[in-house]
């Protein structure tokens, strides 16, 4: 008897821990129902219905500025006319405004010719030629180069380390059909045009004048103007430091040197053709002046005789400048020729240190003009 009480009260139990679940069940579902019925109050839905008005307000409002905040809040529309599907509205971009096209001040229409391929350091004398072949002078460049371009040796080192070359003021260095090539400065090209140039046409350095200047005086008066810069107007740094051959001085190159003809301007920039990219190609004015000042201020113009043949006021007197009469006297030119000893001058550096110390003979320089 005992038995059979024990285990009614068991099945009991159990029958009341079934329903109290149950019930727990039940109201945990009535709970959950009630809280989204709420939350349902409250939702608004990505399928959304709006009015004529609104979806003007909707336009206006996702209209970027050049101004305006990129995590502007949207305003959502409202209204009760048939719905229309469309998709959660993204973030709007913000519209960058192009750069309205410059108009140059001045620009003149130069032929163009490209180095790259015949010429890796040849842009001396290609631009030399589409300033002659501009002014209406047939030349082509593998006539300059091969029958009036000055030629020399480039740097090397002896026995010792020592390094020796020819002077880039009186010859090109190497060959410019050659990538080991190096180049040359104002003074050359000048002597190469000079022995064809004829008695119609007058050709002369100019040292000190500013880019604005050059401007003025020549690119006003449809003449361009060949000017020694750098790469791309990129910074100009030392490279190698050497004695020239048959003296004690020595010249020290300045690298990526490039020669560029200035065909014009405007406000914030000049336009060269440039014999390693292309014709009219724009850099901006600080870039130009610093590339050109490093380059110690030197440009050669090529004019009729009719024009003007006094330099600018700030040219410097070429009798006083010319390495071929005496040394140069400004001191803060770092490629000035000095004496061994002159170690205050930032143009002498030694020419035995490990970077220069090259076992090959003639060195080879890739990254020049």
């Amino acid at each position: 008897m005992n038995l059979k009480c024990g285990k009614k009260k068991n099945v009991i139990i159990i029958i009341i821990g079934i329903v109290t679940v149950a019930i727990c069940i039940t109201a945990a579902v009535l709970v959950s129902r009630a809280k989204k019925k709420a939350a349902a109050a409250q939702f608004v839905p990505e399928t959304e219905t709006y009015s004529e008005e609104s979806e003007e307000a909707l336009i206006e409002e996702e209209t970027v500025s050049e101004t305006a905040s990129e995590t502007a809040p949207i305003v959502k529309p409202v209204g009760t006319t048939a719905p229309v599907e469309r998709a959660a509205p993204a973030i709007p971009k913000k519209l960058t405004q192009p750069k309205p096209s410059i108009t140059p001040t001045k620009l003149l229409n130069v032929p163009f010719i490209d180095q790259r391929k015949k010429y890796p350091t040849g842009c001396e004398s290609i631009s030399a030629v589409m300033a002659l072949q501009y002014l209406g002078i047939s030349i082509s460049p593998e006539t300059f180069i091969d029958n009036y371009l000055d030629k020399g040796r480039t740097p090397y080192s002896d026995e010792s380390g020592n390094l020796f070359g020819d002077d880039p003021r009186k010859v090109f260095l190497g060959d410019p059909y050659s990538k080991n090539g190096w180049g040359c400065w104002a003074p050359v090209i000048e002597n190469a045009v000079n022995k064809f140039i004829g008695k119609n046409y007058t050709v002369k350095t100019i040292y000190g004048s500013s880019i604005d200047e050059l401007c003025s005086k020549y690119i006003d008066n449809d003449i361009p103007v060949l000017v020694w810069a750098t790469q791309n107007m990129a910074p100009a740094r030392r490279y190698k430091t050497w004695y020239i051959t048959g003296t004690s001085d020595q010249f020290t190159w300045i690298t990526p040197m490039h020669c560029l003809l200035l065909v014009g301007y405007d406000d914030s920039g000049y336009y060269f053709n440039d014999s390693l990219q292309c014709k009219n190609m724009r850099y901006d004015k600080s870039k130009v002046i610093s590339a050109y000042n490093a380059l110690n201020c030197q440009a050669v113009v090529i004019a009729p005789k009719s024009a003007s043949d006094e330099p600018p006021s700030s040219t410097k007197s070429e009798t006083t400048t010319s390495p071929a009469t005496t040394k140069p006297q400004n001191t803060t030119d770092p490629s000035a020729a000095t004496k061994p000893d002159a170690t205050d001058s930032p143009g002498t550096t030694s020419a035995t240190t490990a970077a220069e110390k090259d076992t090959a003979s003639p060195l080879k320089n890739n990254e020049h003009n």
